[in-house]
């Protein structure tokens, strides 16, 4: 898989604040990354050095195996902070005006206000958008030129939860598309319902790096239910892979061997003759996983 961003040893000093220390990551094609932290935590930071909006004090960055910055910066969309709109205006005219500063030319306008939802408002003033949809339209300016890497500081910020739910869902569907995303986030659930792997920063330094489903890992336990518990409890006392099992009236909490997994269990009980109203896998969550992280490092 090809590396997109190698940062090495990358530092920042505001004063006597050391915003970022000696940071090491290596983001590669096709991930959906966070940067997860606290505020103040250097998460903005960072994304303003690799963009060479803020310099570094030491340490370096590189992009797609060694492009310079200025060529680099052409296959990057981002948003750092909230995007001027003209508010008297559409979205098409603000894309279009956001198009020309960038030279990307106006061809893909039309299919950007589909892919961010805003087909049917294009022509409304964007005074009148909410900020969800206003969120959604900075996403589109980003993408503009195409670019195969978008940036994200704090997408979902100051958002209701229908608007984080429509950035979330837009975040997934470009992802899907194939580009390389890198976003910062203090929200974990967001980052753990969209990343695919992530980093915790705390005072500038890096606590933890990993992909979001090895750190969360499999918890062994799972919920199933069926028209007849007594016959599926019966049913469920043959099968290899079951530690051990319990009860409450309504539904069978099960403790699987390491190696099952709910489709296996969903499997046995089909070909026994019975059909399963409910199959929960308890999980993880990475709230959960960031503060044992803090923690070990205190």
């Amino acid at each position: 898989m090809e590396t997109i961003l190698t940062i090495n040893k990358l530092s920042k000093r505001f004063g006597r604040i050391q915003a970022v220390d000696k940071l090491n990551l290596e983001i590669k094609q096709g991930q959906v990354f966070g940067i997860l932290g606290p505020n103040g935590s250097g998460k903005t930071t960072t994304l303003g050095m690799i963009l060479d909006v803020i310099a570094p004090n030491q340490g370096s960055f590189k992009w797609f195996g060694g492009e310079r910055t200025v060529d680099a910066r052409k296959k990057i969309g981002s948003i750092l902070e909230t995007p001027c709109f003209y508010p008297y205006l559409s979205a098409v005219q603000n894309l279009r005006i956001t198009a020309h500063i960038k030279k990307a030319g106006n061809e893909n306008i039309e299919s950007i206000l589909r892919q961010v939802g805003l087909f049917d408002r294009k022509d409304d003033k964007f005074k009148t958008y909410s900020l969800g949809m206003k969120q959604r339209l900075s996403i589109g300016a980003a993408l503009l030129s195409n670019p195969p890497v978008l940036i994200l500081d704090e997408p979902t910020n100051g958002l209701d939860p229908e608007g984080i739910a429509e950035v979330r869902a837009l975040i997934k569907n470009i992802a899907q598309n194939g580009k390389t995303i890198l976003m910062a986030s203090h929200l974990l659930n967001e980052v753990q319902k969209v990343c695919t792997h992530f980093c915790v920063l705390r005072n500038g330094v890096k606590l933890h790096e990993g992909s979001v489903s090895d750190t969360l890992g499999e918890i062994n336990k799972v919920d199933v239910s069926s028209d007849d518990l007594v016959v599926l409890g019966d049913v469920l006392k043959d099968h290899p892979g079951i530690e051990s099992s319990s009860s409450n009236g309504s539904i069978i909490e099960l403790t699987l061997k390491p190696g099952t997994l709910a489709t296996d269990i969903n499997q046995y009980c089909f070909k026994k003759g019975i059909t399963l109203k409910k199959l929960f896998t308890h999980t993880n969550s990475l709230e959960q996983e960031f503060l044992k992280i803090l923690k070990e490092n205190d």
